[in-house]
């Protein structure tokens, strides 16, 4: 519908102004001081001494099936946008400007209100379908309902014209009752069109609504489906780990590496890369992953995976592989239909594939779905059995020849682990230990923070701040590079 706010646009707006242009004085004062108390009344609201007589009272039984229709769509359009009033006024106006001038001429009068109250059986209740189907939303369906209530001031016009064109002229006036009778047929007709309009568009209302419907049906079953797929490929969260392992890391550690010559480089290369960080058992190696992937701020897709010997689960190869190809098509809103179909078919033993090759077919075509290049992080590879690492660095040495990608994998554990992920000479191979001098700085930030802390809280008192600084040296100390 046009904005009301724009006068010289607005349909209502130029109705209004083609009904009153012609009107005479009196009848610009009945038109502009309608209400719905006194449209059935000839005289101003001062005079009501016909409110008693039996004929205005069949006047109001007859044509209250229209006022409460036009009741209907003023207060349905006063609940989203408070403009009632620009629609309503015009409309009481032109009934109450063709009572009065139809009041003279009883035959015309009594057809005239017979006519509007046929209307108002017809006209469709605008309230109805507002309460159904959203008018902001569905504004075809708005246009052809206020189409239809702006059809009683055109027919109001036409009526008053009529009934002039009666009093100017005696031949009219032995001539028109016929093309009188005609013209309230047509207007009755006209009305059941604009009724047959409503209820087409209130029809496509519901088909649009029943496809958003099912649509969401759709995407309901879409997303549930998604999540079992995902689910099948492995139970096992990297994330819930990740976080654990966040929560216990002391602000500030794991910064060295960010350093590394060799870890830059290994970011930095355009092609497939290798980077082993090693070190003993209790280093720290788990946390300064934690440390690498919070700091994470290049392209492409990250993926990490921490292997934990107190959850066996996190040992399997083919969880290892599930678990990553879950990640990786988790940044994925739809998953293609064939891969979807594979992942289906994909033969589980209730908590993981049962075959790690099918996982490792499924994490290779899953690479191909995100942005590259890929960057893989591997946590504690070496908590697994000896067979399930050669297993999973055999496993990865393919994704390298196979997937036409530049994979960059950083992988933590102990210093044997390089010479199993050896490839040829094309694939640039990093390392970076994690000697007790290169932890030494993460070991005393951790003891200095935890000292200071406790001596915060009072569970360690201490007043002399030498003694402060000798605890926390001979911790360093004693710790060892772990």
């Amino acid at each position: 519908m046009a904005n009301p706010t724009s006068a010289c646009q607005d349909p209502w707006e130029l109705a209004k102004s083609r009904f009153s242009q012609d009107l005479e004085p009196h009848e610009i004062d009945l038109f502009n001081n309608a209400t719905l108390e006194n449209i059935y009344y000839s005289a101003s609201n001062a005079n009501r001494a016909d409110a008693e007589t039996s004929k205005t009272r069949g006047v109001v039984r007859r044509l209250g099936p229209l006022v409460s229709a036009i009741e209907s769509y003023g207060e349905a359009f006063d609940t989203f946008a408070q403009i009632s009033p620009l629609y309503l006024s015009p409309i009481w106006g032109s009934i109450r400007v063709v009572l009065v001038v139809a009041s003279s001429y009883s035959k015309f009068y009594d057809k005239i209100v017979d006519t509007l109250g046929r209307i108002g059986d017809i006209l469709p209740r605008f309230r109805d379908y507002e309460r159904i189907y959203n008018g902001q939303k569905h504004q075809r369906l708005t246009q052809a309902l206020s189409n239809t209530y702006l059809e009683i001031i055109t027919l109001c016009s036409e009526f008053r014209k009529t009934i002039r064109g009666q009093k100017n002229s005696k031949v009219r006036r032995l001539l028109k009752p016929l093309a009188f009778d005609k013209q309230f047929d047509e207007a009755i007709d006209r009305f059941r069109q604009h009724k047959q309009n409503v209820e087409d568009e209130a029809r496509t209302c519901h088909m649009i609504e029943a496809a958003e419907k099912r649509d969401a049906q759709l995407v309901v079953f879409a997303e549930e489906r998604r999540r079992k797929l995902l689910a099948k490929l492995s139970n096992v969260d990297s994330k819930l780990r990740h976080r654990k392992l966040k929560d216990s890391r002391h602000e500030g550690t794991g910064l060295w590496f960010l350093f590394c010559p060799e870890y830059e480089n290994w970011q930095a290369a355009s092609e497939s890369s290798i980077l082993c960080c090693h070190g003993i058992p209790g280093c720290g190696k788990s946390v300064l992953a934690s440390s690498i992937i919070d700091s994470w701020n290049a392209g492409g897709t990250l993926i990490f995976y921490y292997c934990d010997y107190a959850d066996k689960r996190t040992l399997e190869p083919s969880n290892v592989f599930g678990a990553m190809a879950r990640q990786a098509l988790e940044k994925l809103e739809v998953l293609p239909e064939t891969l979807a179909s594979e992942i289906e078919q994909a033969e589980h033993d209730g908590e993981k594939l049962a075959d790690p090759s099918q996982a490792l077919i499924i994490l290779q075509k899953s690479f191909h779905l995100v942005p590259d290049p890929i960057y893989l992080i591997l946590d504690g590879l070496d908590e697994a059995t000896e067979s399930a690492q050669n297993l999973i660095c055999n496993n990865l040495k393919q994704l390298f020849g196979r997937t036409g990608l530049p994979i960059k994998l950083l992988i933590t554990g102990r210093e044997d682990l390089s010479s199993s992920l050896m490839l040829e000479p094309a694939i640039t191979f990093f390392r970076v230990s994690m000697a007790s001098n290169a932890i030494a700085l993460d070991i005393e930030k951790y003891v200095r923070g935890s000292t200071r802390r406790l001596i915060l809280d009072g569970s360690l008192v201490i007043r002399d701040p030498d003694l402060e600084k000798l605890i926390v040296s001979e911790l360093v100390d004693g710790a060892k590079g772990m």
